[in-house]
């Protein structure tokens, strides 16, 4: 198999270069890391509770990105019945630290301020905002964080 037709009309092909799925739609497309998908798809399936989600194919195939499909769909699924939130892609080290301002020491050495903010939708998660009256930013990066301090 060397391409995957997705319900909605794209089509996920494994890169040239680097381990990444790339699924097209229309015009444009978007990239997901072979480790992340796979990370993503154990963390969901423990969060569901369904250990027959876990992933069993290997890393990189096409299979491994229909099984995380599988996961995300039923975590979604899951969402909707119950009108919760998937907690699996919010950093720990910022629950309940939504609305502050913190100093983080990231993974690779790096310290940098932001303002913690949650994105909506049924998988949250944390973002970086550059001050209280931003609208978006990007999603937090380089956690686990060696150190993370309130700063006012």
């Amino acid at each position: 198999m060397d391409k995957l037709n997705l319900p909605n009309g794209g089509i996920v092909t494994l890169a040239n270069h680097g381990d990444l799925f790339c699924i097209s739609y229309g015009r444009g497309y978007s990239c997901l890391g072979f480790d992340v998908a796979r990370d993503r798809t154990e963390r969901l399936a423990n969060w569901l509770n369904r250990p027959e989600l876990r992933p069993t194919a290997a890393r990189g195939t096409l299979e491994s990105y229909a099984e995380y499909t599988a996961a995300m769909d039923a975590a979604r699924v899951q969402c909707e019945k119950t009108g919760g939130r998937c907690p699996v892609e919010l950093t720990p080290q910022l629950n309940g630290l939504e609305g502050k301002r913190v100093e983080v020491t990231d993974s690779d050495g790096n310290t940098r301020r932001f303002q913690v903010g949650k994105s909506t939708g049924w998988l949250p998660c944390h973002l970086e905002l550059a001050n209280r009256r931003s609208s978006g930013g990007t999603a937090v990066y380089g956690a686990p964080f060696r150190t993370v301090r309130v700063v006012s």
